[in-house]
């Protein structure tokens, strides 16, 4: 009898074991998730579908759906241009660091999106690539761009040079104008779900440990 009792104790124990495991180690409601990726991550209180606009141009032009380079994975979104100076370089490096640090990486499909089509088209995808070699770069014509931004709340706006040189005949000074000016931009990355739905934006200070942890637990929670 003393045998079965310490039998039956033991068996009460490892079942409070498990449930206690599955009281703080099971799936998170939205809440929960929202709490648990704050302040790394912002979730939206409903995924926004924005599919409907996401027709982007390639390096040779060619129109492109962003269903027809996701995959059907999830999609982390970057608003950038190439000859930007230090910022983008700065984020596309921390964006490659966090998908090492992912466990669900290969769930993830990133996007360098151009804001400067003008000089960027031709070699986005070189851009984009020599930062991870998994990266998609992608950007489109201003009128279909300026959709894009508004739809999913992001911003870009051309900065004329400031430094002029007075030497220069004002038809130089144009053209040097054209060909040399910043592009302020949004700096926050966004996430679509594997629909294509909006889901969260991930803020400054964009610390690659943080979001590697905010990412999995998303994509892990909300699959």
């Amino acid at each position: 009898m003393h045998k079965i009792t310490k039998i039956f104790v033991a068996l009460v124990a490892l079942a409070a074991i498990a449930l206690a495991i599955c009281f703080f180690n099971g799936p998170k409601n939205f809440e929960e998730l929202k709490r648990s990726v704050a302040p790394t991550a912002s979730l939206y209180p409903e995924a926004k579908a924005v599919s409907n606009v996401l027709n982007f141009v390639d390096d040779s032009s060619s129109t492109i759906h962003l269903s027809e380079v996701s995959g059907d994975k999830w999609v982390l979104m970057y608003f950038g241009y190439a000859s930007c100076p230090d910022v983008c370089p700065m984020d596309l490096g921390k964006i490659s660091q966090t998908l090492h640090k992912m466990a669900q990486k290969n769930d993830l499909q990133v996007v360098f999106v151009s804001v400067d089509p003008k000089r960027d088209i031709g070699k986005m995808s070189a851009f984009s690539k020599s930062f991870n070699g998994d990266f998609v770069g992608l950007s489109a014509f201003e009128n279909e761009l300026r959709t894009i931004s508004r739809t999913l709340g992001v911003y870009h706006q051309v900065v004329a040079a400031q430094k002029k040189a007075k030497s220069h005949s004002h038809d130089e000074i144009s053209k040097k104008k054209h060909k040399h000016y910043d592009v302020d931009h949004t700096t926050s990355y966004l996430l679509l779900n594997p629909a294509l739905a909006l889901t969260a934006i991930l803020s400054s200070p964009h610390e690659p440990d943080a979001m590697a942890k905010a990412l999995d637990e998303i994509i892990t929670t909300l699959r």
